[in-house]
């Protein structure tokens, strides 16, 4: 094992130095390092009607809120060397106070051959996927989790198999890892920025901050930090995570398409006999999922588009557990995202959560969104849906059920 571990180690170095390599010889930066500020900043007021629980904490939640603010401050840097080698970084501010307050900060390196990034971002697999166009709220991907942020509902948290947390098949998001792409040239397409594209990553041990707790799920009572590196042990958390991923981009004529795919497979951490029955038994040696989806789109003229897509999830949570999840929806718009663009969109989501010895819990979704574009970066949007959650014993504190709403606005700059 360690002998592989060391392999491994030495190929990830020798890749990286194939794109490196042409660094050494640059003496002057051709374009000075840079700094870029970018980001978004979103406000939604959600309302919801939602039936009482029974037996549960969740008994009573408000109808009305503006919670869950969400918005980013980018910092972009970027050089350009004599020899053509494109540097620069990536730091992500949380603009509302939040438990992670850098979201991510890494730098990166690239040249015709590919690119590299080093330090705590997504992964490829959730960078490089084409799922449903969204339809209700930027930057929102139902098929992942739908108690994320942006998400206009809270469902409950505490049920058996919990099939809308969606989240193993991307647990290396934001740790501290290396992810490769081969060119953005994409030589296997038609034309520039088309074509096929492949994506690797590797994180080695789920640390991501200074005092983060060894990773994104670490249990109570096992906390650590990851100061230099070298983490202790944490239950949950992640290590020798793979993550590979490759999407396909073309036109053809007024039609284009974007496929995707991707696989993870993590080794889940474990102290004792501890048991996290969320993310992993704790002793069984390593976890995997799979995901694949497509976006397909037809310009109608005159500036106006109509997109289908969709993608499909599952994942290995223990040894009893597995989880499932896809989503298909649409989107129309009158003129992409230029100013006095209406756009119209739904989407079904569905997930369902296996447990061996159990029935099935299933969660869906449907929800239907409405967006305009006042300015250039600055959207309007609303939306409504229902959602419901069954679980498979009939357990009346892990069910849900409601009805939502949605108005907000979304800057971009």
């Amino acid at each position: 094992m360690i002998k592989k571990a060391l392999l491994l180690q030495t190929a990830l170095v020798a890749a990286a130095g194939v794109v490196l390599a042409d660094s050494a010889f640059a003496q002057v930066k051709a374009e000075p390092l840079g700094v870029s500020v970018g980001g978004y900043m979103t406000r939604t007021f959600k309302l919801q009607d939602r039936d009482k629980q029974t037996g549960s904490a969740q008994t009573d939640k408000s109808a009305a809120t503006f919670g869950g603010p969400n918005a980013e401050i980018w910092f972009n840097l970027r050089a350009v060397l004599d020899n053509g080698l494109r540097v620069g970084g990536r730091v992500e501010l949380e603009a509302a106070s939040d438990g992670d307050q850098i979201d991510e900060s890494y730098l990166w390196f690239e040249n015709d051959l590919g690119k590299v990034e080093i330090g705590s971002t997504d992964r490829v697999a959730a960078k490089m996927q084409y799922f449903s166009p969204n339809t209700t709220l930027p930057g929102q991907d139902n098929i992942s989790t739908a108690t994320s942020e942006n998400a206009p509902f809270v469902v409950p948290t505490n049920n058996r198999a919990g099939p809308t947390q969606m989240w193993f098949s991307n647990h290396g998001n934001d740790t501290e890892g290396v992810n490769f792409y081969t060119s953005s040239n994409r030589y296997f397409g038609s034309k520039a920025g088309k074509g096929l594209q492949l994506g690797f990553s590797y994180v080695p041990d789920g640390c991501q901050d200074y005092n983060n707790a060894g990773g994104q799920f670490a249990a109570a009572g096992n906390i650590t930090n990851c100061d230099a590196g070298f983490g202790n042990t944490v239950n949950g958390s992640v290590r020798n995570h793979f993550n590979v991923a490759a999407n396909y981009i073309e036109s053809f004529g007024d039609f284009s398409v974007a496929l995707s795919a991707g696989y993870v497979n993590t080794r889940i951490e474990s102290v004792g006999l501890n048991t996290q029955t969320n993310v992993g038994t704790a002793g069984q040696s390593r976890k995997d999922g799979w995901q694949a989806g497509g976006q397909f789109t037809y310009a109608l003229g005159g500036g106006s588009t109509i997109g289908a897509g969709g993608g499909y999830k599952s994942e290995e949570v223990t040894a009893t557990l597995d989880r499932r999840a896809w989503i298909l929806g649409f989107l129309y718009t009158t003129n992409g995202s230029q100013p006095g663009s209406i756009g119209v969109g739904g989407d079904y989501w569905h997930a369902v959560g296996k447990e061996t010895g159990f029935a099935d819990d299933k969660a869906d979704i449907y929800q239907l969104g409405v967006s305009y574009m006042l300015a250039t970066g600055i959207k309007l949007y609303g939306g409504a849906g229902t959602y419901e959650f069954k679980d498979g014993n009939g357990v009346a504190a892990n069910q849900s059920k409601a009805n939502f709403g949605v108005l907000g606005v979304n800057l971009t700059f």
